[in-house]
């Protein structure tokens, strides 16, 4: 059987159409794909760099409340207030009365170095190698084998204390102590009070009163005059009136001894 020349000839054509059809897509869609230009690589890439130049350039997405300019003037500010303050921490410092506050450390040892130095402190821990010691700043350390001789020092403070038992004459209404102090220590005991309480047999306060010593006189830089300090190695005499009853059963008496230091 034979078949038509036509009917063959619209059938080549039908499959020839179907092979093209896969790559004039492609070509389609690449030519889509990339746009045509006529710049170069190197005319690109300049074109590249110019655009984010102009986006670094270009204003920002959001407000800004602060420019280079306030925040140099912000640190300038600042600066002068930590030179205000460092000014005023000198100036507390250097205050006398300040100073007096603050309590300064026992020396109680003083350790002679194998290089001839002196240190002052108070010895808080020690064993076969090494001495804790606590001086005016601060903890230190120091090896036994850099230590020629460690002796005891009399503390910078007054030491006072009663020249034995008080004389007591009892009145009606009130009873009177008298006797004696002595100041062993290495400095001046300033306005020093003795004071008396008296007891009952249960231990309660009956009376108390005070009265300060008759020492010697002495002006202070602030200008004031009293005559109730008692110097180093020093005695001074005491006089105390408790008003009372004579009639109060006064099982237990004690006593203490006041005391300031002042420059």
């Amino acid at each position: 059987m034979y078949l038509n020349p036509i009917l063959v000839l619209l059938i080549c054509l039908f499959l020839s159409g179907c092979s093209l059809n896969p790559f004039q897509n492609l070509q389609s869609s690449e030519s889509d794909a990339e746009p045509a230009t006529n710049e170069t690589p190197s005319e690109a890439n300049f074109s590249d760099r110019k655009k984010k130049i102009d986006i670094r350039d270009a204003s920002p997405f959001y407000p800004m409340d602060e420019t280079v300019d306030d925040i140099q003037n912000q640190i300038t500010d600042l600066k002068s207030r930590v030179v205000e303050y460092e000014s005023r921490i000198n100036r507390v410092a250097l205050d006398p009365n300040l100073l007096q506050m603050i309590k300064a450390p026992v020396l109680s040892h003083e350790i002679e170095l194998i290089n001839g130095s002196m240190v002052q402190g108070s010895i808080l821990q020690e064993d076969v190698d090494r001495i804790i010691l606590k001086t005016q700043i601060g903890q230190i350390r120091i090896e036994k084998n850099d230590v020629i001789s460690i002796k005891e020092i009399a503390p910078n403070s007054p030491d006072l204390s009663f020249n034995g038992e008080p004389e007591q004459k009892i009145f009606n209404d009130k009873r009177v102590f008298s006797g004696e102090i002595q100041n062993e220590g290495m400095r001046r005991a300033d306005f020093t009070r003795i004071i008396f309480y008296l007891w009952d047999e249960n231990t309660n306060l009956i009376s108390s009163d005070s009265a300060f010593i008759e020492g010697s006189d002495i002006k202070y830089k602030s200008g004031i005059i009293t005559d109730c300090t008692i110097e180093s190695g020093a005695s001074a005499k005491y006089e105390v009136t408790v008003p009372v009853p004579d009639t109060t059963n006064v099982r237990y008496i004690t006593k203490e001894i006041h005391f300031s230091i002042y420059d």
